[in-house]
């Protein structure tokens, strides 16, 4: 009777609900611990648009801290999704916003996605994560600058694949990375997105005028 019961009780502790705490060791294999060998001193926009440092020059899809329903149901938003006002190019590639080190390629399909790490004039660290690429370029542990093409976006055409808008660049701005990755879905209330991310809006608007 006690070996059904503890197979019961495994069974439902099999189908918690996920949170960040009990899901980031599922992550953390996809996580490489590179230090950045240059700071991040200057930034710009993840597009190769006419002025890189023009926050005109990009149009919002969604806005941070909405309260979504897909992935997870009722996780908030911790991005912005971003597409640039023109492109150069049909296809649309995606630059860091600033110089770093890859320390993650997760994910598949539609939901790809590249963490690059920052090194600050502080000497504090920051992280940026950049999700929704069709083509990645880079891998782990590669130092990249301000000229890197890492990745290139979704067609709205390839976007239809997936019954989905996956046709636009998902930036998050993070604090940390204590977490892999799976705060980017799981990140539930207020207190967890303050923990882990900036406002990518404000962030960018502030760093682009330096």
């Amino acid at each position: 009777m006690k070996v059904v019961l503890f197979s019961i009780l495994l069974l439902v502790l099999s189908f918690q609900k996920p949170t960040i705490d009990n899901d980031k060791g599922r992550w953390k294999p996809y996580y490489i611990d590179a230090v950045p060998a240059v700071m991040a001193t200057d930034w710009k926009l993840p597009f190769d648009v006419s002025d890189r440092k023009d926050i005109k020059q990009i149009k919002i899809i969604s806005i941070f801290g909405d309260h979504r329903d897909s992935f997870y149901k009722g996780h908030i938003h911790t991005a912005i999704d971003i597409n640039p006002l023109k492109s150069k190019t049909s296809l649309v590639n995606v630059y860091p916003i600033a110089n770093g080190v890859v320390c993650s390629v997760h994910l598949a399909e539609n939901q790809q996605t590249i963490v690059i790490r920052h090194k600050l004039t502080d000497g504090k660290e920051m992280f940026t994560s950049y999700k929704h690429l069709k083509e990645v370029y880079v891998g782990q542990g590669q130092q990249v600058t301000l000229q890197t093409k890492l990745a290139r976006l979704f067609t709205k055409q390839e976007s239809k694949k997936y019954g989905g808008d996956y046709h636009h660049l998902h930036l998050e701005i993070r604090k940390s990375f204590d977490d892999y990755g799976c705060a980017s879905w799981l990140t539930m209330n207020q207190k967890q997105l303050n923990q882990r991310f900036y406002n990518p809006l404000i962030f960018l608007k502030t760093k682009l005028k330096n």
